[in-house]
């Protein structure tokens, strides 16, 4: 008969004293009175409820006890740590969660079983979107955003057997543009130059951080001035920017799938500029309308007000979030030019920064905009088109529509 091991007794007995430290968390609320389940028990006693009515909502009320505070979320992420798993299953297969070896987190599509043949029609959309705003007589510039995992990166960071497509389709669909004359900026490129990869995003969330973000537009602004639009170097000095670090503060979207067990929590950086600003900052879609100071219009100071692993979102502090369109006038620079980003998430972080450099920032989300694409353009009337996108292994879907 084989006996365990010292490791594995070891492992047992931490899982064992996990479980049980689960369930009492579970039964707390119970005990306490706070249970949504024990309110309707007392209801369904008193007469106060049909026992119909009780078995009909008595599952919304277990989970809502048992999420209460993400107890199960955090057991599951604290025992496969323990279990040394780095490939964590999710409800949805296109989110599974995988450690990489520098210890961070990476979303695989587990249902992809190979790279996706959408990439030449998406880099044909950009040519053709390119090919329209000619006709406007409008300068298109496309932003390869930067990915987790590094060019070449990926047998080195990833588990056996996983495979991730990201930075061959950014490669490839640089080529096509590339070759059609499409002006490009590849960020990969700036960041490698700099500093270790993996420092430059979070641990638990796919994104970039701020400061990755911030170097990329001190980068930006040499290639800005190709197009006419000059910025006052005192905007990318880092001295003249307020940095202030809240610790062990930021969970992430895949930290939040796995919890704060499973390889800890992230620092956020949340920069302040020392210098005068004074923008307007509107999205008539959420009814946003906010003016002053950069830090009362297109921050959002209130999004780091409160740690909050599972609710809050830190990042969010950069622009608020991903909304469909929205306008920064930058007051103090109105003779400037206008400029329309269209961005997807990783376009938050590098949103203030980018405003600096313009009279008008327009953004648009397509992933949520609904309107005509060209319509909205000739509207506008913007000095630069700039389309800020971060090729990931699991995009599929059509980049655009021009209508």
């Amino acid at each position: 008969m084989k006996h365990a091991t010292p490791r594995e007794t070891v492992t047992a007995v931490l899982f064992l004293l996990l479980l049980l430290g689960g369930c009492l968390y579970a039964l707390f609320p119970f005990l306490t009175g706070e249970s949504d389940l024990r309110a309707a028990l007392g209801q369904l006693r008193r007469g106060e409820t049909t026992v119909d009515a009780f078995l009909g909502e008595a599952e919304e009320d277990l989970n809502g006890d048992l999420d209460r505070s993400h107890s199960f979320i955090q057991l599951y992420g604290g025992v496969q740590r323990l279990l040394g798993r780095r490939v964590l299953g999710d409800v949805d297969p296109a989110n599974t969660v995988v450690r990489l070896s520098n210890d961070s987190l990476q979303f695989v599509d587990m249902t992809q079983t190979g790279p996706k043949d959408t990439v030449a029609d998406n880099a044909q959309a950009a040519v053709a979107f390119r090919d329209a705003l000619a006709e406007e007589d409008i300068p298109f510039l496309y932003i390869m955003a930067p990915q987790k995992i590094g060019p070449g990166m990926e047998e080195t960071l990833l588990p056996e057997g996983i495979a991730d497509y990201g930075n061959g389709y950014a490669d490839d669909f640089l080529s096509i543009l590339r070759e059609a004359g499409v002006d490009t900026v590849d960020l990969r490129d700036i960041l490698a130059a700099e500093g270790n990869w993996s420092d430059w995003f979070f641990r638990t969330d796919h994104h970039w951080k701020p400061e990755a973000a911030f170097y990329c537009y001190q980068a930006l602004t040499d290639t800005l001035e190709t197009y006419g639009i000059f910025t006052d170097p005192m905007y990318t000095d880092e001295a003249n920017w307020e940095k202030t670090i809240y610790e062990d503060y930021f969970l992430g979207s895949q930290g939040k799938r796995v919890g704060s067990l499973y390889v800890g929590v992230d620092d956020f950086t949340a920069f302040t500029p020392k210098f005068f600003t004074d923008m307007c900052y509107d999205c008539d879609f959420y009814n946003i309308h906010r003016s002053g100071a950069m830090e009362e219009s297109v921050l959002f100071p209130e999004r780091v007000a409160q740690m909050d692993y599972f609710n809050g979102n830190p990042y969010t502090y950069y622009a608020g979030g991903d909304y469909p369109l929205a306008t920064v006038e930058n007051r103090q620079n109105p003779d400037g030019s206008s400029v329309l980003l269209l961005r997807e998430s990783f376009s938050c972080a590098i949103t203030p920064f980018l405003a600096l450099s313009c009279a008008t920032l327009n953004t648009i989300d397509l992933r949520y905009f609904t309107g005509d694409l060209m319509d909205t353009i000739e509207e506008l009337q913007p000095d630069l088109v700039i389309m800020l996108y971060a090729t990931t292994s699991s995009a599929n879907e059509t980049l655009f529509q021009l209508s």
